[in-house]
């Protein structure tokens, strides 16, 4: 790690692809983004099991790359064909991070 604050304060540095798997894996996250809200159970074998708030239960996979998450859902009800991998810039700390439009908090 860098302690020069210069350099840290001008470009947060990226998550590398194992950093985001240690936040993520094991655990549920709440996610508020655009469209919905729910939360999201990151298993450690790269599975997930989302529950969107009013809409239903979903199981999805996903995967951490340097600087992002890349997550893909399975056809449900509310979710007619589901949803290809689709990777989305992972940033944040101290318990709240942002995935593209998505803010996670961990869930209690």
């Amino acid at each position: 790690s860098n302690d020069s604050p210069a350099d840290n304060s001008l470009t947060p540095q990226v998550m590398s692809a194992s950093e985001i798997r240690t936040i993520l894996s094991g655990k549920s996250w709440r996610f508020q983004g655009p469209n919905n809200t729910g939360t999201t159970l990151y298993a450690a074998d790269g599975t997930s099991l989302v529950e969107v708030d009013g809409k239903g239960t979903t199981k999805g996979k996903w995967q951490a790359k340097d600087g992002q998450l890349c997550e893909s859902f399975d056809p449900a009800p509310f979710l007619p064909g589901g949803v290809p991998m689709s990777c989305y810039p992972f940033s944040g700390s101290g318990g709240t991070y942002q995935a593209g439009k998505a803010t996670f908090t961990l869930a209690s």
